[in-house]
């Protein structure tokens, strides 16, 4: 049985369906992010700074190090970014959520609704089938 609610709460439940995938995919970077810092930092402080040797060795170490330190202070930032977007996108889930529930509930209580109604007209024609019973009943012992 549908309801005048049910086209509503379909569209409203792909709705949040769809900002709950969008939320997934950007909780998931936030954790790849996560990672990815802590690999950099990891990697930043494995790198040692020679004590002897050429002076080019110490340039390309120094070079490698801030290219990493960039890296990460981007990655850093794009985290930051992410943060953002899956409050964002928790709010949003959130009231998108709620607009559902309200439809679902209204769909819902108009089923029961109709239920009741229809058990309402079961009974009633059932009452009226046991009156033309007991009639009939009645008028043949009123023959005899």
């Amino acid at each position: 049985m549908k309801s005048q609610f049910s086209k509503i709460a379909k569209i409203r439940k792909q709705k949040r369906d769809a900002i709950e995938r969008e939320l997934l995919k950007s909780q998931n970077k936030e954790r790849m992010l996560n990672h990815k810092i802590a690999a950099l930092y990891d990697e930043i402080s494995a790198v040692q700074i020679p004590k002897e040797g050429m002076i080019s060795l110490l340039l390309m170490v120094g070079e490698q190090k801030s290219i990493l330190s960039r890296d990460k202070k981007r990655c850093e930032q794009e985290l930051i970014a992410v943060q953002r977007n899956t409050k964002q996108l928790q709010s949003e889930y959130k009231k998108a959520h709620i607009e559902y529930e309200k439809f679902k509930y209204l769909e819902e209580q108009e089923l029961q609704t109709m239920m009741e109604k229809i058990k309402r007209e079961e009974q009633l024609y059932l009452d009226e089938i046991s009156t033309m019973l007991f009639a009939g009943e009645i008028s043949k012992k009123g023959r005899e």
